[in-house]
C-alpha cells in the first residue's frame, strides 16, 4: 500500500472521479487514523482490488466510464471479495441504485465530512453487538419519518408522554440518512412520504447490515385523501406492521407491540 498504515490498521478504498473531493477527504480520514488509496475510476478500483486489501470502500455513484452502478454490478454478478461499501449520491431515487446490491450504507452529496466518518465509523463496528435501549429496559428511540409538521407534533408528543424518545426525518432518503447513524430501537414512518414511499424505504432497509433488524411500522392515515392501495402496497413491504391510522394512538399500540413491551 502506498498510503501511510493507519494507527487503527483499517484501510480505506476511496473511489471518486473529482480529484480536489478524493484529496481533501483523503487527509482528513488520514487525520481520523484511516490510511487511504485512492482510485479515481471503477476500473481502476477494480484492479486495485485484485492486488490490495481494504477494510471499507467508499465508492461514487457517478463518474465517467463503469461508474459506481456498474462497479456494484461486477462485484455482485462476478462474487468479487470485497470490503463493506459506503456509497457517495447525490440521486434522490434512491431505490432503483440500490436495491437488490450489498451496500453497507450511503451518504448523501455534497459529503459533509461529520456524517460521513460516522457512517464509517458504524459500519467498521458493525459487527459488534449494539444493545438497543429496548433490550436495556430503558425509554424506545423511534425515528419518526414524517414531513407534515402538524401530525409530527401530534405523534411526537404521544410518544413523549409515554417515556419514548423521538429523532425526527422529513423524507424517505432522510430516514435511510438517519437510521444507520442514529440507531433506533424502531422506525416509524408514514407510506406517502416526500421524495421516496415509506415501503421502499423499509426495503432499503433491510438491505443494509446495521438496519435490517430494525422493527419498521409503516402507517397511513384513513380518511379523506387516502390512497386505496396502500394496504396492498404495505403488505408487500418488508415491515413489521402496518396501520391504517384512524388515531395516532394506534402507532403507538403498533410500535410497543413489535418493540415487544406491551
Amino acid at each position: 500500500m502506498s498510503a501511510a498504515a493507519a494507527s487503527n490498521g483499517q484501510t480505506i478504498l476511496l473511489v471518486d472521479d473529482e480529484e480536489h473531493l478524493r484529496v481533501t477527504l483523503r487527509d482528513f480520514l488520514v487525520f481520523n487514523g484511516y490510511g487511504v488509496e485512492l482510485a479515481s475510476s471503477a476500473e481502476q478500483a477494480l484492479k486495485q482490488l485484485e492486488k490490495g486489501s481494504y477494510d471499507l470502500i467508499i465508492l461514487d455513484i457517478s463518474m465517467p466510464g463503469m461508474g459506481g452502478m456498474g462497479f456494484l454490478q461486477r462485484v455482485a454478478h462476478n462474487h468479487i471479495e470485497a470490503p463493506p461499501i459506503l456509497v457517495l449520491t447525490a440521486r434522490t431515487n434512491l431505490q432503483q441504485f440500490f436495491d437488490g446490491l450489498d451496500v453497507a450504507g450511503f451518504v448523501s452529496k455534497p459529503c459533509e465530512k461529520g456524517l460521513l466518518l460516522a457512517e464509517i465509523q458504524r459500519i467498521m463496528g458493525a459487527a459488534q453487538p449494539i444493545a438497543t435501549a429496548a433490550t436495556a429496559g430503558e425509554s424506545v428511540h423511534v425515528l419518526l419519518g414524517e414531513d407534515d409538521t402538524e401530525m409530527y407534533g401530534v405523534i411526537e408528543r404521544l410518544f413523549t408522554r409515554h417515556g419514548h424518545r423521538v429523532t425526527r426525518a422529513v423524507s424517505g432518503p432522510g430516514v435511510l440518512e438517519a437510521a444507520p447513524t442514529t440507531r433506533p430501537d424502531v422506525v416509524v414512518m408514514k407510506q406517502f412520504l416526500t421524495r421516496l414511499n415509506g415501503s421502499a424505504v423499509a426495503t432499503l432497509l433491510r438491505t443494509m447490515p446495521t438496519t435490517k433488524t430494525i422493527p419498521i411500522v409503516l402507517y397511513d392515515t384513513v380518511g379523506i385523501g387516502s390512497h386505496a392501495p396502500t394496504a396492498a402496497v404495505a403488505a408487500s413491504a418488508p415491515v413489521d406492521d402496518y396501520v391504517a391510522v384512524h388515531e395516532p394512538s394506534q402507532i403507538l399500540d403498533a410500535v410497543e407491540r413489535v418493540i415487544g413491551i406491551l
